[in-house]
């Protein structure tokens, strides 16, 4: 049998999840609430570049290593269930080298070698295309060998360490939006650090771009408004572009490694207690038996919520000390609730709670 074999039947046992678990268990995890409280240090990035992290989602021929989907989802979930912060710093890196690979432009295509080896590191900042017409966003205004970026990006992780960047705009003349790959060491960008009750170690900020040009050849794609809301939510950005991709189809990382690693500190506290094999069980089968989206999201998140509430318990009132990694994960799972919160998911998650 193959490793992409094995990996297809348990990606627990690919070689490349074995190495990342050590090195969670060794070098992140220790950390976790130190970096939940402060920000994710540049010796993490270091770490995750030795184990080939960000050459996983990169094709060979790019100067990649890719492994399965499957296992960089169970990757990523490990990642979110020992540090949040960190996850959330570094898991849009693969949606970047999508964005690449989409252009298909040589200047887009160059930049892979430099994403797989992590000397760039991708990121994303797509949610305030989501807030117009109601808030102020993005805008794009066509000029000629591209288009020009005025406003904000609300929301970017990683900033300090991401340089490479997926970003979102609204085209106010066409009725589009505008996506493309901003380089974020370039001036007429000016970020603001934002200090979130959850996962406030990502290094999250807030963008603002003065004539930030992006020329076509790292356009990615313009889209009409009206055709992009009608599947907003029901999919994720990243992965519009891959519909037609073999393989099972795979849950946004995040709610499962939360959940998971909550519910195992819980049983190991209280080994063999009903209502936590109940749950333990419950996440398990929901994160295998995938539902129409944004359900699927939904579903997983509230799961979260509940399993990082089941291992807050189980910590007691310790749970709530500041150097407790069970108040760290009950927080990120809140945290979930808005991640990616458009119009068709917002409903769906007020009556998954509502039920």
């Amino acid at each position: 049998m193959s490793v992409g074999q094995v990996a297809a039947a348990d990606p627990t046992e690919h070689p490349a999840y074995r190495e990342f678990t050590r090195l969670v268990e060794e070098v992140i995890a220790p950390r976790a609430v130190e970096v939940d409280a402060t920000e994710v240090p540049r010796s993490h990035i270091e770490a995750l570049r030795e184990v080939g992290y960000f050459s996983w989602t990169v094709p060979r021929e790019y100067g990649g290593a890719p492994i399965p989907p499957t296992v960089k989802n169970a990757v990523d979930d490990v990642l979110f269930g020992a540090d949040p912060s960190t996850a959330l710093a570094v898991v849009h890196h693969g949606g970047q080298v999508a964005q690449a690979l989409s252009a298909r432009t040589p200047p887009a295509l160059a930049l892979l070698p430099k994403l797989a080896t992590g000397e760039r590191i991708g990121g994303a900042g797509m949610s305030q295309i989501r807030a117009w017409p109601k808030r102020p966003s993005l805008l794009a205004t066509r000029t000629p060998g591209g288009y020009h970026f005025d406003g904000a990006v609300r929301w970017i992780s990683g900033w300090g360490l991401v340089d490479t960047a997926w970003i979102g705009a609204v085209d106010e003349q066409s009725s589009t939006y505008v996506f493309g790959i901003a380089d974020l060491t370039r001036p007429g960008i000016t970020a603001t650090r934002l200090r979130l009750a959850a996962v406030h170690g990502s290094r999250t900020a807030s963008l603002k771009l003065d004539r930030y040009f992006v020329p076509d050849e790292f356009i990615t794609q313009v889209v009409d408004i009206t055709e992009w809301n009608k599947t907003d939510g029901q999919m994720w950005p990243s992965t519009r572009q891959a519909l037609a991709a073999e393989g099972p189809a795979l849950p946004t990382a995040g709610p499962i490694g939360l959940g998971r690693a909550a519910l195992a500190d819980a049983l190991a506290a209280y080994p063999g207690q009903p209502s936590l094999l109940r749950l333990s069980e419950e996440l398990e089968r929901a994160a295998v038996t995938p539902i129409a989206e944004p359900h699927w999201r939904v579903q997983l998140d509230a799961l979260a919520v509940r399993g990082t509430a089941a291992g807050l318990i189980a910590s007691g009132g310790e749970g709530l000390l500041t150097d407790n990694i069970a108040q760290v994960r009950a927080r990120a799972a809140l945290f979930l609730q808005v991640r990616a919160l458009s119009e068709r998911v917002r409903p769906a998650r007020l009556e998954q709670f509502a039920n």
